[in-house]
């Protein structure tokens, strides 16, 4: 009679064809013990390795050492596992520290090499006539979406010393501070931004992303009521709301 189950360690009272515990078939487990308290069994039943040395046929009770070394195992895993989550090393970051990437004017910020050979074109254009603000503002705007933020600085500052009250283009200069991680000069253009245009809800949405990544916390959360408050039911108010929500 199987005395153990191979599978779960349980101790077992009679004959079974199944485990009770688990379900493991115990059928193959009272072939092997048959094989093994069988005379010629007893008298060395040994295999040969490829390479000649003599190794024992693994028996039922090695096979439940086996088991119950790896139950250890893994209680110790779960254990460790268990300690490194309440002390706060395998916590996922939560809401309040989350902070969202600036959104740019009708554009998404990142690169894009397809854009270079416009770019040249821009460029080309522009050395012919540097006057030429939209051809400036336009060339800025693909240097902020192609990841080329000191150049698009560069050309958002020429464009704007003719036209300061372009807010638009005062925020996407802002953003492009952001990603160089100039905090100080994103908020300082953001804010000039606002003084041209004080409904600008994108620009109080971004001036708060900004403080919060500055660790202006309380100052991050008023932009975003401000811009809610500008008008709650626009796309922009409610991108605050869920900012507010999502850093309570």
């Amino acid at each position: 009679m199987v005395k153990f189950c191979p599978e779960c360690g349980i101790n077992l009272d009679k004959d079974y064809t199944f485990c009770p515990n688990c379900g493991y078939e115990l059928t193959q487990v009272r072939v092997e013990l048959a094989k093994i308290n069988s005379p010629v069994y007893n008298q060395g039943n040994i295999t040969k390795s490829e390479k000649g040395k003599p190794r024992t046929i693994p028996s039922v009770k090695n096979n439940l050492s086996l088991v119950k070394l790896l139950s250890i195992i893994g209680g110790i895993v779960f254990l460790i596992a268990v300690t490194l989550y309440s002390s706060g090393i395998l916590e996922t970051p939560k809401k309040n520290e989350m902070v969202q990437t600036p959104v740019v004017n009708n554009q998404q910020p990142g690169v894009d090499l397809t854009k270079m050979n416009d770019i040249k074109v821009l460029e080309d254009k522009l050395s012919s006539n540097p006057d030429d603000n939209p051809t400036l503002l336009q060339l800025a705007n693909l240097q902020l979406d192609s990841g080329m933020f000191e150049s698009a600085i560069v050309n958002y500052r020429k464009y704007l010393d003719n036209n300061p009250s372009d807010a638009d283009a005062r925020v996407d200069m802002g953003v492009c501070y952001y990603n160089l991680k100039n905090y100080n000069e994103a908020i300082a253009v953001m804010n000039k931004a606002i003084k041209y245009n004080p409904k600008h809800q994108l620009a109080y949405i971004n001036l708060g992303i900004v403080n919060m990544s500055a660790g202006n916390q309380d100052e991050a959360k008023k932009c975003w009521k401000k811009a809610y408050d500008l008008e709650p039911g626009s796309e922009n108010g409610i991108k605050a709301k869920e900012l507010l929500e999502s850093h309570k």
